[in-house]
Protein backbone atom coordinates (compact mmCIF):
# COMPACT_ATOMS: atom_id res chain seq x y z
CA UNK A 1 0.00 0.00 0.00
CA UNK A 2 1.14 3.32 -0.82
CA UNK A 3 2.16 6.23 1.84
CA UNK A 4 -0.55 8.06 0.21
CA UNK A 5 -3.34 5.50 0.78
CA UNK A 6 -1.79 4.94 3.88
CA UNK A 7 -2.46 8.41 5.09
CA UNK A 8 -5.54 8.77 3.90
CA UNK A 9 -6.61 5.20 5.47
CA UNK A 10 -5.21 6.37 8.83
CA UNK A 11 -7.40 8.17 11.10
CA UNK A 12 -7.47 11.94 11.82
CA UNK A 13 -7.77 13.63 14.80
CA UNK A 14 -7.17 16.68 16.39
CA UNK A 15 -4.03 15.53 17.75
CA UNK A 16 -2.90 14.08 14.65
CA UNK A 17 -0.51 16.77 12.65
CA UNK A 18 -1.93 17.15 8.83
CA UNK A 19 0.48 15.58 6.18
CA UNK A 20 0.43 17.06 2.57
CA UNK A 21 0.01 13.11 1.84
CA UNK A 22 -3.20 13.09 3.02
CA UNK A 23 -4.18 15.38 0.26
CA UNK A 24 -6.59 13.49 -2.29
CA UNK A 25 -5.12 13.11 -5.68
CA UNK A 26 -8.12 12.90 -7.13
CA UNK A 27 -9.21 16.18 -5.65
CA UNK A 28 -6.07 18.57 -6.90
CA UNK A 29 -6.26 19.64 -10.26
CA UNK A 30 -3.35 18.85 -12.75
CA UNK A 31 -0.43 20.85 -12.26
CA UNK A 32 0.39 22.67 -16.10
CA UNK A 33 2.22 25.63 -16.78
CA UNK A 34 -0.89 28.01 -16.83
CA UNK A 35 -1.80 26.89 -13.59
CA UNK A 36 1.57 27.23 -11.91
CA UNK A 37 2.03 30.56 -13.29
CA UNK A 38 -1.43 31.98 -12.14
CA UNK A 39 0.18 30.45 -8.81
CA UNK A 40 2.91 32.71 -9.06
CA UNK A 41 1.34 35.23 -10.35
CA UNK A 42 -0.96 35.53 -6.83
CA UNK A 43 2.39 34.67 -4.99
CA UNK A 44 4.32 37.50 -6.44
CA UNK A 45 1.22 39.74 -6.18
CA UNK A 46 1.00 39.11 -2.42
CA UNK A 47 4.60 39.33 -2.10
CA UNK A 48 4.39 42.86 -3.93
CA UNK A 49 1.83 43.64 -1.22
CA UNK A 50 4.00 43.19 1.47
CA UNK A 51 7.05 44.93 -0.10
CA UNK A 52 4.78 48.09 -0.51
CA UNK A 53 3.69 47.67 3.17
CA UNK A 54 7.39 47.68 3.59
CA UNK A 55 8.70 50.96 2.20
CA UNK A 56 4.88 52.84 3.46
CA UNK A 57 6.17 51.07 7.19
CA UNK A 58 2.25 50.13 7.72
CA UNK A 59 0.63 46.83 7.94
CA UNK A 60 -1.63 44.99 5.63
CA UNK A 61 -4.84 46.70 6.85
CA UNK A 62 -3.29 50.11 7.00
CA UNK A 63 -1.94 49.18 3.46
CA UNK A 64 -5.57 48.54 2.40
CA UNK A 65 -7.11 51.60 3.92
CA UNK A 66 -3.93 53.51 1.82
CA UNK A 67 -5.33 51.56 -1.52
CA UNK A 68 -9.02 52.69 -0.75
CA UNK A 69 -8.00 56.42 -0.15
CA UNK A 70 -6.13 56.72 -3.20
CA UNK A 71 -8.39 55.43 -5.51
CA UNK A 72 -11.28 56.47 -3.85
CA UNK A 73 -10.51 59.79 -2.84
CA UNK A 74 -11.33 61.21 0.75
CA UNK A 75 -13.44 59.45 2.76
CA UNK A 76 -14.73 59.58 6.42
CA UNK A 77 -13.51 57.16 9.51
CA UNK A 78 -17.04 54.96 8.99
CA UNK A 79 -16.77 55.15 5.15
CA UNK A 80 -13.02 53.66 5.13
CA UNK A 81 -14.71 51.34 8.16
CA UNK A 82 -16.99 49.94 6.12
CA UNK A 83 -14.71 49.66 2.70
CA UNK A 84 -11.90 47.61 5.31
CA UNK A 85 -14.93 45.65 6.81
CA UNK A 86 -13.60 46.57 10.12
CA UNK A 87 -15.39 48.73 13.36
CA UNK A 88 -15.35 52.00 13.28
CA UNK A 89 -13.28 51.85 16.43
CA UNK A 90 -10.66 49.73 14.38
CA UNK A 91 -11.00 52.45 11.51
CA UNK A 92 -9.98 54.91 13.93
CA UNK A 93 -7.37 53.07 15.31
CA UNK A 94 -6.18 52.68 11.31
CA UNK A 95 -6.40 56.16 10.39
CA UNK A 96 -4.65 57.25 14.13
CA UNK A 97 -1.07 55.10 12.86
CA UNK A 98 -1.40 56.42 9.44
CA UNK A 99 -1.68 60.48 10.47
CA UNK A 100 1.40 59.28 12.91
CA UNK A 101 2.98 57.99 10.54
CA UNK A 102 2.46 61.17 7.93
CA UNK A 103 0.52 59.00 5.12
CA UNK A 104 -2.88 60.37 5.80
CA UNK A 105 -4.33 63.77 7.24
CA UNK A 106 -7.48 64.35 8.47
CA UNK A 107 -9.32 67.76 6.91
CA UNK A 108 -13.24 69.02 7.69
CA UNK A 109 -15.58 67.41 5.11
CA UNK A 110 -15.48 69.96 2.16
CA UNK A 111 -19.68 70.21 1.89
CA UNK A 112 -20.42 69.21 6.08
CA UNK A 113 -17.92 70.49 8.27
CA UNK A 114 -19.44 68.23 11.37
CA UNK A 115 -17.57 65.99 9.37
CA UNK A 116 -13.89 64.93 9.03
CA UNK A 117 -12.58 63.24 6.23
CA UNK A 118 -9.27 61.04 6.04
CA UNK A 119 -7.31 62.23 2.99
CA UNK A 120 -3.79 60.87 1.44
CA UNK A 121 -1.00 62.84 1.96
CA UNK A 122 0.86 63.99 -1.48
CA UNK A 123 4.75 62.42 -0.20
CA UNK A 124 2.97 58.89 0.65
CA UNK A 125 1.09 58.65 -2.62
CA UNK A 126 4.21 59.86 -4.11
CA UNK A 127 5.78 56.67 -2.78
CA UNK A 128 3.30 54.67 -3.75
CA UNK A 129 3.52 55.36 -7.19
CA UNK A 130 6.71 55.40 -7.34
CA UNK A 131 6.82 51.58 -6.21
CA UNK A 132 3.58 50.73 -8.45
CA UNK A 133 4.50 52.26 -11.90
CA UNK A 134 7.26 49.90 -13.14
CA UNK A 135 4.51 47.16 -12.08
CA UNK A 136 2.06 49.03 -14.42
CA UNK A 137 3.86 49.93 -17.24
CA UNK A 138 5.77 46.88 -17.31
CA UNK A 139 2.28 44.42 -17.67
CA UNK A 140 1.07 47.54 -20.14
CA UNK A 141 4.00 46.84 -22.46
CA UNK A 142 3.13 42.61 -22.50
CA UNK A 143 -0.37 43.83 -23.48
CA UNK A 144 0.36 46.14 -26.43
CA UNK A 145 3.09 43.41 -27.35
CA UNK A 146 0.09 41.16 -28.03
CA UNK A 147 -1.14 40.73 -31.42
CA UNK A 148 -4.73 42.19 -31.36
CA UNK A 149 -6.06 38.35 -32.25
CA UNK A 150 -4.79 36.93 -28.77
CA UNK A 151 -5.62 39.60 -26.79
CA UNK A 152 -9.78 38.65 -26.85
CA UNK A 153 -8.18 35.14 -25.97
CA UNK A 154 -6.51 36.26 -22.56
CA UNK A 155 -9.15 39.41 -21.93
CA UNK A 156 -12.12 36.21 -21.88
CA UNK A 157 -9.26 33.39 -20.06
CA UNK A 158 -8.78 36.51 -17.26
CA UNK A 159 -11.99 37.36 -16.80
CA UNK A 160 -13.22 33.48 -16.38
CA UNK A 161 -10.58 33.34 -13.69
CA UNK A 162 -11.63 36.61 -12.05
CA UNK A 163 -15.03 35.03 -12.33
CA UNK A 164 -14.27 31.78 -10.62
CA UNK A 165 -12.26 34.39 -7.63
CA UNK A 166 -15.56 36.13 -7.41
CA UNK A 167 -17.83 33.26 -7.19
CA UNK A 168 -15.54 31.94 -4.35
CA UNK A 169 -15.26 35.22 -2.37
CA UNK A 170 -19.31 35.97 -2.83
CA UNK A 171 -19.67 32.30 -1.79
CA UNK A 172 -22.03 31.97 1.60
CA UNK A 173 -19.36 31.19 4.71
CA UNK A 174 -20.41 28.10 6.29
CA UNK A 175 -22.20 28.33 10.09
CA UNK A 176 -20.04 25.63 11.50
Amino acid sequence: MSVMAEARKSPTDATTPWSREELRPERVPEANAINLALREINALSRAFERRLGTVLTVNQTDLAAMEHLIQEGPLTPSELAARLNVTTAASTLVVDRLVALGHVERHRHEHDRRKIVVVPARASVNRAVDELMPVMFGISALVHELPESDRGTVEAFLGRVIAVYRAAVDAPLDAD
